[in-house]
Protein backbone atom coordinates (compact mmCIF):
# COMPACT_ATOMS: atom_id res chain seq x y z
CA UNK A 1 0.00 0.00 0.00
CA UNK A 2 1.18 3.53 -0.80
CA UNK A 3 2.20 5.95 1.88
CA UNK A 4 0.19 9.11 2.60
CA UNK A 5 2.79 11.28 0.83
CA UNK A 6 2.62 9.07 -2.26
CA UNK A 7 -1.19 9.28 -2.24
CA UNK A 8 -1.02 13.05 -2.07
CA UNK A 9 1.48 13.18 -4.94
CA UNK A 10 -0.83 10.97 -7.02
CA UNK A 11 -3.84 13.19 -6.28
CA UNK A 12 -1.81 16.28 -7.18
CA UNK A 13 -0.58 14.71 -10.41
CA UNK A 14 -4.14 13.65 -11.33
CA UNK A 15 -5.42 17.17 -10.81
CA UNK A 16 -2.59 18.65 -12.86
CA UNK A 17 -3.28 16.20 -15.68
CA UNK A 18 -7.02 16.97 -15.66
CA UNK A 19 -6.41 20.72 -15.70
CA UNK A 20 -3.67 20.62 -18.32
CA UNK A 21 -6.08 19.57 -21.06
CA UNK A 22 -8.43 22.51 -20.47
CA UNK A 23 -5.94 25.14 -19.25
CA UNK A 24 -4.78 26.21 -22.69
CA UNK A 25 -8.31 26.39 -24.11
CA UNK A 26 -9.47 28.32 -21.04
CA UNK A 27 -6.67 30.86 -21.38
CA UNK A 28 -7.53 31.34 -25.07
CA UNK A 29 -11.19 31.93 -24.18
CA UNK A 30 -10.24 34.46 -21.49
CA UNK A 31 -7.96 36.23 -23.97
CA UNK A 32 -10.77 36.48 -26.55
CA UNK A 33 -13.18 37.86 -23.93
CA UNK A 34 -10.69 40.51 -22.79
CA UNK A 35 -10.04 41.54 -26.39
CA UNK A 36 -13.79 41.80 -27.10
CA UNK A 37 -14.26 43.98 -23.99
CA UNK A 38 -11.36 46.23 -24.97
CA UNK A 39 -12.76 46.75 -28.46
CA UNK A 40 -16.30 47.34 -27.16
CA UNK A 41 -17.81 44.60 -29.29
CA UNK A 42 -20.71 44.01 -26.90
CA UNK A 43 -21.57 47.73 -26.89
CA UNK A 44 -21.54 47.84 -30.68
CA UNK A 45 -23.72 44.72 -30.85
CA UNK A 46 -26.17 46.16 -28.29
CA UNK A 47 -26.43 49.46 -30.16
CA UNK A 48 -26.95 47.61 -33.42
CA UNK A 49 -29.87 45.73 -31.87
CA UNK A 50 -31.40 48.97 -30.55
CA UNK A 51 -31.09 50.93 -33.79
CA UNK A 52 -34.22 51.05 -35.86
CA UNK A 53 -33.78 50.46 -39.57
CA UNK A 54 -34.05 53.79 -41.37
CA UNK A 55 -37.33 54.34 -43.14
CA UNK A 56 -37.40 55.30 -46.75
CA UNK A 57 -38.39 58.90 -47.31
CA UNK A 58 -41.57 59.36 -49.21
CA UNK A 59 -42.25 62.52 -51.18
CA UNK A 60 -45.38 64.51 -50.46
CA UNK A 61 -48.22 64.21 -52.86
CA UNK A 62 -48.77 67.35 -54.96
CA UNK A 63 -51.43 69.76 -53.72
CA UNK A 64 -53.84 71.18 -56.27
CA UNK A 65 -53.80 75.01 -56.41
CA UNK A 66 -56.75 76.71 -54.74
CA UNK A 67 -58.20 80.09 -55.69
CA UNK A 68 -58.87 82.13 -58.81
CA UNK A 69 -55.24 83.16 -59.50
CA UNK A 70 -52.49 80.73 -60.39
CA UNK A 71 -49.37 80.80 -58.27
CA UNK A 72 -46.78 83.34 -59.41
CA UNK A 73 -43.53 84.83 -58.18
CA UNK A 74 -43.90 88.08 -56.20
CA UNK A 75 -43.00 91.37 -57.82
CA UNK A 76 -42.28 94.81 -56.43
CA UNK A 77 -41.18 98.22 -57.65
CA UNK A 78 -38.30 99.87 -55.80
CA UNK A 79 -38.80 103.52 -54.97
CA UNK A 80 -35.63 105.35 -53.94
CA UNK A 81 -35.86 107.61 -50.88
CA UNK A 82 -35.91 111.35 -51.53
CA UNK A 83 -32.49 112.98 -51.93
CA UNK A 84 -33.05 115.30 -48.92
CA UNK A 85 -33.22 112.29 -46.57
CA UNK A 86 -30.09 111.66 -44.55
CA UNK A 87 -30.80 107.95 -44.19
CA UNK A 88 -32.47 108.05 -40.77
CA UNK A 89 -31.08 106.98 -37.46
CA UNK A 90 -29.29 108.89 -34.77
CA UNK A 91 -25.86 110.37 -35.40
CA UNK A 92 -23.41 109.83 -32.58
CA UNK A 93 -22.55 111.42 -30.15
CA UNK A 94 -25.67 112.42 -28.23
CA UNK A 95 -25.33 115.60 -26.19
CA UNK A 96 -27.68 116.91 -23.53
CA UNK A 97 -28.35 120.54 -24.44
CA UNK A 98 -30.34 121.71 -21.40
CA UNK A 99 -30.52 120.05 -17.98
CA UNK A 100 -33.78 121.93 -17.27
CA UNK A 101 -35.51 119.83 -19.97
CA UNK A 102 -35.12 116.66 -17.86
CA UNK A 103 -38.32 115.19 -16.48
CA UNK A 104 -38.55 112.95 -13.42
CA UNK A 105 -40.86 110.27 -12.00
CA UNK A 106 -42.39 110.67 -8.54
CA UNK A 107 -39.98 110.80 -5.59
CA UNK A 108 -38.88 107.39 -4.26
CA UNK A 109 -37.49 106.41 -0.88
CA UNK A 110 -35.06 103.56 -0.26
CA UNK A 111 -34.68 102.35 3.34
CA UNK A 112 -31.68 100.34 4.52
CA UNK A 113 -32.27 96.82 5.82
CA UNK A 114 -31.88 97.92 9.43
CA UNK A 115 -34.10 101.00 8.95
CA UNK A 116 -31.38 103.44 10.01
CA UNK A 117 -30.78 105.11 6.64
CA UNK A 118 -33.32 106.51 4.16
CA UNK A 119 -32.35 107.70 0.67
CA UNK A 120 -34.64 109.97 -1.31
CA UNK A 121 -34.27 110.14 -5.08
CA UNK A 122 -36.21 111.06 -8.19
CA UNK A 123 -35.85 108.58 -11.08
CA UNK A 124 -35.30 110.17 -14.48
CA UNK A 125 -38.38 110.00 -16.72
CA UNK A 126 -37.22 111.78 -19.90
CA UNK A 127 -33.99 113.31 -21.23
CA UNK A 128 -33.94 115.56 -24.29
CA UNK A 129 -30.69 115.49 -26.28
CA UNK A 130 -29.29 116.57 -29.63
CA UNK A 131 -27.40 114.25 -31.98
CA UNK A 132 -24.36 115.16 -34.09
CA UNK A 133 -26.62 116.43 -36.90
CA UNK A 134 -28.53 118.73 -34.52
CA UNK A 135 -31.72 116.63 -34.54
CA UNK A 136 -33.65 116.39 -31.25
CA UNK A 137 -33.59 112.97 -29.58
CA UNK A 138 -35.81 112.08 -26.62
CA UNK A 139 -34.99 109.21 -24.30
CA UNK A 140 -38.00 108.12 -22.25
CA UNK A 141 -37.43 105.80 -19.28
CA UNK A 142 -39.91 103.49 -17.55
CA UNK A 143 -40.90 104.07 -13.97
CA UNK A 144 -38.89 101.84 -11.61
CA UNK A 145 -40.82 99.31 -9.55
CA UNK A 146 -41.71 100.11 -5.95
CA UNK A 147 -39.72 98.38 -3.32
Amino acid sequence: MATLAEQRRAINQGMLNSRAATGGAERKAIEKNIEAERRGKSVVDDLGRLAQPSQQRRSLRPVQPVGALPTARGRGVYVAPPAASTGGGIASPLTETDYALREFHATRFVISADGVFVWEFQPVSKITMADANGATVEQIFASPPNG
